[in-house]
């Protein structure tokens, strides 16, 4: 029952800021307009490789963390 009150109660509290939030975004459509610049061939192999490269890291950091949990907490005498 307590649950059921919390959640109401927060709900309730949430939906005048919700009202306030959307007020604002429509007060201004014109800066929400951006201007898209075509992209040439080299900032796009540009964009694909520091993709990659950031993917290549995060997957490196993950098969560095993995290896040292599956390694346990013992590590010999």
């Amino acid at each position: 029952m307590r649950v059921v009150a919390f959640a109401a109660m927060l709900g309730l509290l949430c939906l005048p800021g919700a009202g306030h939030a959307q007020n604002k975004a429509a007060a201004n459509p014109e800066a929400a307009k951006v201007q898209a610049k075509p992209v040439t061939v080299e900032q796009s192999a540009e964009m694909a490789k520091a993709a990659r490269d950031k993917s290549e890291a995060l997957e490196r950091a993950r098969d560095r963390r993995v290896r040292q949990i599956s390694k346990g907490i013992c590590t010999g005498c």
